[in-house]
């Protein structure tokens, strides 16, 4: 089974204009969307090329906004960039925003061909403030997806095709995007992708408005999904793609399956996805909204009593510190209390259940830290190895 990098090396030389805009290649622009392009705009006078990142990515100044980042990403923005059909796209309006309060993560940028522009909003990076945001769309529309809608009516101007995209709650922003446009410049929009992203609080937004855009609308998810069945929208074209990983790492884009150019198609998702997602989809609807509101915020309280900005903020404090989250947790309102004691515990913790239920919360996290610090320390030591030997072949 072939992957993202794979169908970027195979379609390096063939430009869109001889071969159009496929589903694979939504999937790697919207994969690109997670890089931090920052310092490509300083100059702007000079257009923008995807190819131009290559410098930068030499230099060090380029660097993906994912959670587990240096697992390969650079690999795939540097092969994009390197090649005839992605590296002479051209590069504009990049956004990227963050605040802690009230939260707010929004990046988006727009990639242009001769005669199509694809609007790719990114999802969710190692914020803290873009997680807490994610949990809001069950209860308030988000800044971010304002701004999406803002973003999306801004672009849409010419007379040329329009692709929109995003990936977990990027697929969510381009819902929103879509959704806002008027009939005339929605017309101008050959195909929205929405991957693997959640679809509209049906209790906070008007759901009605996706049959507008459903005709126009693809939406992908891998075999086993749980982000991309939240407020599931029904959407006719609607696939199934394996995956080469597990369980909830199935999400990441990189790892969904590419066949001779295309994605590599499932029958049906997961029995103990569509198991998992049931069990969710009840435990959210046993919730007021008034009682997502303050399990929220009181989640997210915990979360950066000590100061914590970004997931590897958290992760930095140790087992120490996850052990401080959860008390902090459990002397809450009740609300929360009550709200924690009824997540489906075996539908989220799946394999890890029972030696949760041995052991305990606290003692399964601390020895799962642990596991996760040698396995990481590995990883470092092995890729410091292959760039010696790299050093050496070429001296």
């Amino acid at each position: 089974m072939d992957h993202l990098i794979d169908y970027i090396q195979w379609m390096a030389d063939v430009p869109f204009s001889a071969y159009p805009l496929q589903d694979a290649d939504a999937l790697v622009l919207s994969f690109l969307s997670y890089y931090k392009f920052t310092p490509l705009f300083e100059d702007r006078e000079k257009p923008v090329f995807l190819k131009d990142s290559l410098k930068l990515l030499e230099d060090g100044d380029v660097r993906a906004m994912l959670v587990g980042r240096d697992r390969g990403f650079r690999a795939i923005l540097e092969t994009a960039a390197s090649s005839r059909r992605f590296g002479e796209l051209r590069l504009s309006d990049y956004v990227d925003l963050r605040r802690a309060e009230p939260p707010l993560q929004f990046a988006a940028i727009t990639f242009h061909g001769e005669d199509f522009s694809f609007l790719a909003f990114r999802g969710t990076d190692g914020s803290i403030a873009g997680w807490k945001e994610d949990f809001m769309i069950s209860f308030t529309v988000t800044e971010a997806q304002k701004l999406a809608e803002e973003y999306a009516k801004r672009i849409i101007q010419e007379n040329r095709g329009y692709y929109i995209g995003g990936h977990s709650k990027g697929g969510n922003l381009a819902l929103c995007a879509a959704c806002g446009l008027s009939d005339e410049p929605l017309e101008k929009v050959r195909r929205v992708f929405l991957l693997d992203g959640p679809g509209l609080c049906p209790e906070v937004m008007d759901t009605s408005t996706i049959r507008r855009i459903e005709p126009r609308t693809t939406r992908i998810i891998p075999t086993f999904s749980v982000v991309g069945e939240l407020f599931a929208p029904e959407i006719s074209d609607s696939r199934i793609v394996h995956s080469s990983a597990a369980g909830l790492v199935q999400h990441s884009l990189d790892t969904w399956g590419i066949d001779h150019g295309k994605l590599f198609l499932a029958q049906e998702p997961s029995p103990r996805s569509r198991w998992v997602n049931e069990t969710l989809s009840r435990w959210i609807e046993g919730i007021s909204q008034e009682d997502r509101a303050v399990f929220v915020q009181e989640l997210f309280d915990a979360l950066t009593a000590d100061g914590a900005e970004t997931l590897e903020d958290i992760e930095a404090q140790g087992a120490g510190g996850f052990e401080a989250i959860l008390a902090r947790l459990f002397s809450a309102s009740d609300v929360t209390r009550k709200t924690i004691y009824a997540l489906p515990k075996r539908a989220i913790l799946g394999e890890h259940y029972d030696a949760i239920s041995q052991m305990g919360l606290s003692s399964w996290l601390r020895q799962r830290f642990q596991d996760w610090q040698a396995q990481r320390v590995a990883r470092k030591e092995e890729s410091s190895g292959q760039i010696e030997e790299e050093d050496e072949g070429e001296s």
